[in-house]
């Protein structure tokens, strides 16, 4: 190639003090103003996502709205998470996390039901025992 031809990448349109010397790691490359190749990505994989078990996402929420208001409704957050579990060996369906969740949130409600339930029923026996043992000696 000549040196003043302009299709040579190297030859260099500025001639003063500041021109890059022709030749070297960057002879060639785009200048900072050039614009650049567009690069486009790919098409994203084809992801097919199975649908989520309304069974189990549901008996997640019961059993967190069990646990921050009414223990009891931990026995309904266990009914949908073992038919979640059902629904999901025989379907095929996302959502085993969910049920899970939702079985041990349940059975966390249930733990705190019956805890309940005996201290309050130690606590009305006691009460019981006290007002009775008053009334007999008096």
């Amino acid at each position: 190639m000549q040196p003043d031809n302009p299709a040579d990448p190297t030859h260099s349109l500025d001639n003063g003090p500041d021109a890059a010397p022709s030749g070297g790691p960057y002879a060639g490359a785009p200048e900072a103003g050039a614009p650049q190749p567009a690069w486009t990505p790919g098409p994203p994989p084809y992801v097919v996502r199975r649908p989520t078990n309304g069974m189990a996402l549901a008996s997640m929420i019961t059993g967190i709205v069990g646990l921050l208001s009414c223990p009891l409704l931990g026995v309904v957050a266990l009914y949908l998470a073992r038919r979640a579990r059902e629904e999901i060996r025989t379907s095929g369906e996302e959502g085993e996390g969910f049920a899970t969740a939702g079985m041990v949130l349940g059975w966390i409600g249930v733990a705190l039901s019956v805890l309940t339930i005996l201290l309050v029923l130690g606590y009305l026996g006691v009460v019981g025992a006290v007002i009775f043992s008053t009334t007999q000696t008096g």
